[in-house]
């Protein structure tokens, strides 16, 4: 039988499946839910400090505010990342300034990166595709010109860089936790960190938010659901794999709408919602999940790296492997992403081309950049189809 598969899955083991249904109904009532996520967090990622909140974009900016930045602060973010973190610095009234990326990582550039911190108040780094950063370049260069440091770790959730827990690093970390990512709530974020000071300064601004209602509560569950089924094998087989063959080959616009996300901007005076009991819950199973489904992450990727060494016409990532990497996805660059897109997924394999974009005059690589499919629910035959697939398409 034809087995097509999803960019990504949303994991939901029996229990998480039965909480989100119950949760979508409207039975929201989950005692505690979030500070038992938040303590979860600190033992997981071995912090003093951890805050469930709304969004990772609500976290960034906690972890911007709890700096105690100047008013007009320079903050430092990689020139390729992801538009929501420089509407973030943008809403607090800071600068923007674009550092250089490693071509073969995609993340911030330890080596290039000094000339670019003279004035600047905070760096805020990605750990693109769950590989991690050089962590160990990065903080040299930061802590030798008391610049403090921010990991954006949304995409490397339970990567581990020796002892460290990626998000742990440095003097704050942030995280989405929208479906699809490595530990997911069904929308939300989380911060975490070691520094009081950092804290004492969150929890003031957090002194008089709310929890995420229970009306949205459903919604973001229901949603949530929405996206499960269709990247279950019935569900992306019967309904998103043939949509989206069909939006490929004669609306391809609508196809790039449906993953188009609005540039909204960022306002930091509004109201803050804490996570709710119930995406809570879900958080501290999903914890229990995370390290099981990252070592199935780790292996799918590291088979599809080696089937693809030799393959010309594309650049395949280089990583650290001494840590223990995540790989929310195995990221490649190519000529000609949307032509390998379509052909992969005629073969059954869906992609996209990456959702971070360039900011700034100046590029580190001409490539375009396209993630191949890599989550826990692959197979071994998934994997090694893949490997052939991406073979043949570029024959």
């Amino acid at each position: 039988m034809f087995r097509a598969t999803p960019r990504h899955n949303v994991n939901l083991t029996g229990d998480e499946l039965r909480l989100a249904v119950l949760a979508a109904a409207g039975r929201t009532e989950h005692i505690d839910g979030r500070a038992h996520f938040e303590a979860a967090a600190c033992r997981y990622f071995g912090v003093q400090h951890a805050v469930a909140i709304e969004s990772g974009r609500t976290a960034l900016y906690l972890a911007l505010l709890g700096l105690g930045l100047p008013k007009n602060a320079t903050v430092v973010l990689p020139r390729y990342c992801f538009f929501s973190l420089v509407k973030v610095v943008e809403g607090m009234g800071y600068t923007p300034r674009f550092a250089p990326v490693h071509p073969d990582t995609f993340a911030l550039d330890p080596a290039r990166l000094a000339p670019h911190l003279d004035g600047a108040d905070a760096v805020v780094l990605i750990h693109p595709f769950g590989q991690l950063a050089d962590m160990a370049g990065l903080q040299a260069v930061c802590s030798t010109l008391g610049v403090p440091l921010v990991e954006d770790a949304s995409q490397a959730t339970g990567a581990r860089w020796g002892r460290h827990r990626a998000g742990a690093i440095a003097d704050v970390g942030v995280f989405s936790l929208v479906s699809g990512k490595n530990l997911q709530t069904f929308g939300g974020g989380l911060l975490l960190t070691h520094r009081d000071d950092v804290m004492a300064r969150i929890n003031e601004r957090l002194r008089d938010a709310s929890e995420v209602d229970n009306a949205t509560v459903s919604r973001l569950f229901r949603s949530g659901l929405q996206r499960w089924f269709l990247t279950t094998p019935v569900g992306f087989r019967g309904f998103m794999h043939p949509a989206t063959l069909t939006l490929q080959t004669v609306a391809p616009s609508k196809l790039d709408a449906m993953f188009y996300e609005a540039r909204a901007t960022f306002d930091p005076q509004r109201a803050i919602r804490r996570l709710s009991n119930t995406q809570g819950a879900l958080g501290c199973m999903e914890i229990e999940q995370l390290d099981a489904r990252n070592a199935t992450r780790r292996s799918n990727a590291l088979r599809i790296i080696e089937g693809l060494k030799g393959v010309h016409g594309i650049e395949l990532p280089i990583f650290d492997s001494t840590a223990e990497n995540s790989f929310n996805a195995v990221a490649i660059r190519t000529n000609d992403a949307t032509l390998l897109a379509r052909r992969l997924r005629r073969s059954g394999y869906d992609t996209r081309s990456d959702y971070m974009e360039w900011f700034g005059p100046t590029q580190d690589f001409s490539e375009e950049v396209l993630y191949l499919p890599n989550h826990p629910a692959m197979t071994q035959q998934d994997v090694d189809g893949l490997v052939r697939a991406v073979r043949d398409a570029l024959r």
